[in-house]
């Protein structure tokens, strides 16, 4: 078996796979937002507590989807990274700055991507 045809073949698919992660959570960022937005405008007037009942529990599950899918996103993302070869660095803060770009590089696409589905939304109606 060719290790380096293999390695790009892994390689792909953790692409493939971290594109809808960063895309489903853009989506849940922006659904959290609008429920948390919702909570917070009718919080205290009590002839709309109705919404405060659903949207509360609704903006708590969009946290929780947007916290694991972009958690999910981080790891691919630092797999994705290749090893810095630094011999005077330290195995363990080439590793730390190896998360941390992945880091970097998941909130910026999240937020551009959210930023993208924000601006085309009102067209895709």
């Amino acid at each position: 078996m060719n290790i380096v045809n293999s390695n790009s073949t892994r390689r792909s698919w953790y692409w493939l796979t971290l594109v809808p992660l960063v895309f489903g959570a853009s989506v849940a960022l922006l659904r959290y937002a609008g429920q948390a937005a919702i909570y917070s405008a009718y919080y205290g007037l009590s002839s709309e507590a109705w919404r405060l009942k659903e949207a509360g529990p609704k903006a708590d599950v969009y946290w929780w989807f947007f916290a694991g899918l972009s958690g999910a996103a981080t790891v691919i993302a630092t797999i994705l990274i290749r090893p810095l070869k630094s011999e005077t660095l330290p195995a363990g803060l080439k590793a730390i700055i190896r998360f941390i770009l992945a880091v970097v590089l998941i909130v910026a696409s999240i937020v551009v991507v959210a930023y993208g589905l924000s601006a085309a939304g009102p067209y895709l109606k």
